[in-house]
């Protein structure tokens, strides 16, 4: 007993002395939040759901020094570690990031992994189900009950615009970086251009060669600028190349996924919701830094420089013939003035 005794005090020692440090959240491992059967705004319901995320960096004792990362289309929270750390567009030895895998991209609940609803009879969602996943995560999971910001690239930024709209009292600052409130008539053509080359794909459960070709193009051509490409593809030879790399990318990924991720980010658009918050918020707004690409043909930058005045941000228009995967040639600009940014 005597022993038992000193065990039990021992570990209330421990409990009381972790509780006056800051919080030990810091592994980077792949971890899985599960949602239990998740209603939908559109009215289904994802069975037994589940919510995939990595975490970077320290939560510190007043938990004030999150930043939610949600991933772009077709990406994952292990292609997003990439942009967390020192220098980088995150810096986790400042802030405790949380990278989130978006719902249909294999890693959280989509069509290739679920077990009741596989492939086509997974059902639809919008950019504000993926939100609300992540705001259970966060508070549930994390004990958090406001984030210092909430950053996204490109469907992250649409993302990042829904935290805006559902939860202005939630965060902090956000930035959306190549992302958009709602999509322009272009996106949406490029975007249902895309979906109706995955829709013709057979029987769904894997690429046939058209779509594959079909879809491989359409991202080729709409990445950066005609005048990049030609600049950095210069004879069929490197076309070929350069289509073989894209194609075994996409291949990668399951059709019923990327059209999944598709659909969600044609029915998104929150800008009306953000514009009439814009008039009453006041001064428990978010602070939103805004990041757009002045040549991004993927996701036109009017709507989000559109809406930059109302919500007062601050904005960052880039203009290079990197277009849309403005990363490659703006890396270093954008890290640095995210990272002030959150510093502020």
């Amino acid at each position: 007993m005597k022993k038992a005794g000193m065990s039990w005090l021992m570990a209330l020692c421990v409990v009381s002395v972790l509780a006056l440090l800051p919080f030990r959240l810091s592994a980077t491992e792949q971890r899985y939040f599960n949602l239990g059967d998740l209603g939908l705004e559109g009215g289904g319901v994802i069975r037994d759901a589940r919510l995939g995320y990595r975490t970077f960096g320290v939560l510190d004792a007043a938990r004030s020094n999150a930043v939610i990362f949600p991933s772009w289309f077709m990406g994952t929270s292990g292609d997003l570690a990439a942009l967390i750390g020192p220098g980088k567009v995150v810096d986790s030895s400042r802030y405790f990031v949380i990278a989130v895998d978006s719902f249909g991209n294999g890693v959280s609940s989509s069509p290739s992994n679920s077990v009741a609803q596989k492939g086509r009879s997974f059902p639809d969602l919008t950019t504000g189900d993926m939100v609300r996943a992540q705001l259970r995560l966060v508070t549930e999971e994390l004990g958090i009950s406001r984030l210092h910001a909430v950053i996204g690239i490109s469907m992250g930024g649409m993302q990042a615009y829904q935290w805006m709209a559902a939860y202005p009292d939630r965060v902090r600052k956000v930035v959306p970086i190549t992302g958009t409130p709602g999509p322009a008539s272009y996106d949406l053509l490029l975007y249902r251009t895309q979906l109706a080359a995955l829709e013709d794909n057979g029987d769904g459960k894997g690429w046939n060669d058209r779509s594959l070709a079909v879809v491989a193009g359409i991202d080729a051509m709409m990445s950066n600028t005609p005048g990049h490409f030609i600049e950095t593809v210069r004879d069929q030879a490197g076309l070929s190349a350069h289509l073989d790399r894209i194609t075994r990318d996409i291949r990668k990924q399951d059709p019923q996924d990327r059209a999944s991720q598709l659909k969600t980010i044609i029915r998104h658009d929150v800008t009306a919701t953000l514009r009439r918050h814009a008039g009453t918020a006041g001064a428990t707004a978010p602070r939103v830094f805004t990041v757009v690409s002045k040549r991004d043909l993927m996701v036109n930058p009017g709507p989000a420089i559109e809406l930059a005045g109302p919500l007062g941000s601050r904005t960052l228009v880039l203009d290079s013939g990197c277009g849309h995967y403005i990363f490659q040639c703006e890396f270093s600009r954008i890290a640095s003035t995210v990272s002030a940014f959150l510093d502020e």
